[in-house]
């Protein structure tokens, strides 16, 4: 005599299955997460090289580059990618300006081993504590 039950997954079977998509997870998971943080430092460095950017036209037009954010019309720029970084010039003079993006601490970019990045007039700034310009610009 033939059986017509339709049977589903057993409890093994099951067990096996959550088994593979927690591995696959493992894996894929610390992979993501190092992707989303380079997107988040590329937004930062981005927001640096504006910064660059308006403090040349800043001086060009004043003579000396400005200690302010909202002075270059970027005080909505003091925090970039959701808070993940906060921007702001650390120093500035007639000649020279220093900016900085540093990670937040309570954000997603806490452990990021890049660290603070920095820009002045030249460009990239990697000396001192700032992010090394070969490993992370």
């Amino acid at each position: 005599m033939e059986s017509n039950k339709i049977r589903g997954m057993t409890l093994v079977e099951l067990l096996i299955v959550v088994s593979i998509v927690a591995i696959l997870a493992s894996v894929a998971l610390p992979s993501w997460n190092l992707q989303v943080q380079k997107a988040r430092r590329a937004d930062a460095r981005n927001t640096l090289m504006f910064v660059q950017i308006e403090q040349g036209k800043y001086r060009a037009d004043n003579g000396s580059y400005t200690s302010s954010m909202s002075a270059l019309g970027l005080s909505a720029y003091n925090s970039t990618s959701r808070d993940y970084y906060n921007v702001s010039i650390v120093s500035s003079s007639a000649i020279a300006f220093v900016a900085s993006a540093v990670p937040n601490t309570n954000g997603g970019q806490s452990g990021d081993t890049c660290g603070t990045f920095a820009i002045n007039e030249s460009g990239p700034d990697g000396s001192g504590s700032y992010a090394s310009v070969s490993d992370c610009w």
